[in-house]
């Protein structure tokens, strides 16, 4: 801290010198930005590689950004996830009839007047056909109407929620702008049946934005499967999560775990790391470049004006004078340059990029959206 608070004192002070040279001196700064002009080629050039730096490192950042938005987004404090032991996805779960019968009753389980805000579910995946011809994964979540209940962010934006029974699916509406064939009305092929699309909803940038939902007793038997992958519950608050994992964990009958759904989503947002990583990767190579184009810039630029420097010499400027006017050339020639940059990142706002969390003992995978 006390490096911190030096370093951040001498940077405050050479402000305040740039700043005092700015309004002492201003014929030397006023010289300085006019040879900007004059020098249209070399000024273009250095502004334009500092401005790919700052596009590229506010697209990276950005995906990596609206990934943690919309796995964070997805999951409440209060609601517990309730997974079989070890599983780290719902994909590598299963759970019985009757440890879900057991937990549909549990006395933590906050009630409302249709009864235990606890839905059952099942997660699998299926492969769609993007809107450019590839194909890809996508989740396909069975849940049961107290489910969507439990879900505050998601809204029906057209059309109805599906009837059990039916094989009938809700899409989001951000599947219909990447994805053939998710029109209202249409039906989709899934475990060997036609499922038509009854509705459409949006969940406000949410992981479930990604996730094709319908009933899970109809996914059970498209899919044969006896068991479940999952059992949100609703608790009274936050706080009564740690009692609730531990009788979960403690039950003989039970022998499940369970996590915060806000914990679950959050721990999602790992998969991030890699644009991360990436993109300082990628930033920092650039900035060396773009550091040395502006050096060698500045330097040609120095040598070049050689009998001008001279000249605000003869007149009476000092030597600290006159490196105050190129550095408040530099500044000017960066500020534009980050300018520029910020404006190309512009060209990406509202595009919309996938990313795969995977497990490694698990040949399946998840697949989420998230916004630039």
């Amino acid at each position: 801290m006390m490096v911190l608070g030096l370093f951040g004192a001498v940077f405050l002070g050479y402000l305040a010198w740039l700043v005092w040279a700015l309004l002492a001196f201003p014929i030397p700064i006023s010289y300085n930005l006019r040879s900007l002009w004059q020098r249209k080629v070399a000024t273009l050039s250095t502004a334009g590689a500092i401005a790919l730096v700052v596009g590229i490192f506010v697209v990276v950042l950005s995906l990596a950004q609206g990934l943690s938005k919309a796995f964070v987004s997805s999951g409440r404090a209060d609601q517990a996830l309730v997974m079989r032991s070890n599983a780290q996805f719902e994909l590598n779960s299963s759970i019985s009839r009757d440890q879900m019968r057991i937990l549909k009753v549990h006395p933590m389980v906050v009630k409302d007047d249709q009864g235990p805000l606890v839905s059952v579910e099942v997660v699998v995946v299926k492969i769609f056909q993007k809107a450019d011809g590839s194909d890809t994964n996508v989740t396909v979540r069975g849940l049961e109407a107290t489910g969507i209940r439990m879900r505050s962010q998601v809204r029906l934006a057209e059309g109805r929620w599906f009837r059990p029974g039916l094989s009938e699916v809700v899409v989001p509406r951000k599947m219909q702008l990447r994805f053939t064939g998710m029109d209202l009305g249409r039906s989709i092929k899934m475990g060997g049946r036609d499922w038509e699309i009854v509705g459409v909803f949006e969940s406000g940038g949410s992981a479930f934005d990604s996730e094709v939902w319908t009933d899970v007793v109809d996914v059970q038997q498209a899919y044969k499967r006896d068991s479940f992958s999952s059992v949100l519950a609703r608790l009274d608050s936050p706080e009564r999560f740690k009692a609730f994992k531990d009788s979960v964990e403690e039950d003989k009958r039970l022998k499940l775990d369970a996590v915060s759904e806000k914990a679950y989503f959050t721990e999602l947002t790992k998969s991030g790391d890699s644009i991360r990583i990436l993109g300082n990767l990628i930033t920092l190579i650039l900035t060396v470049g773009a550091i040395f184009a502006a050096m060698n810039t500045m330097y040609a630029a120095v040598a070049g004006r050689t009998k001008e420097i001279g000249t605000l010499r003869a007149i009476g400027f000092r030597r600290r004078e006159i490196l105050a006017s190129f550095q408040w050339e530099s500044i000017l020639l960066c500020g534009l340059g980050g300018v520029l940059g910020a404006f190309l990142a512009l060209f990406a706002n509202g595009i919309q990029t996938g990313t795969t969390s995977f497990h490694r003992n698990s040949r399946s995978h998840q697949l989420s959206w998230s916004r630039a």
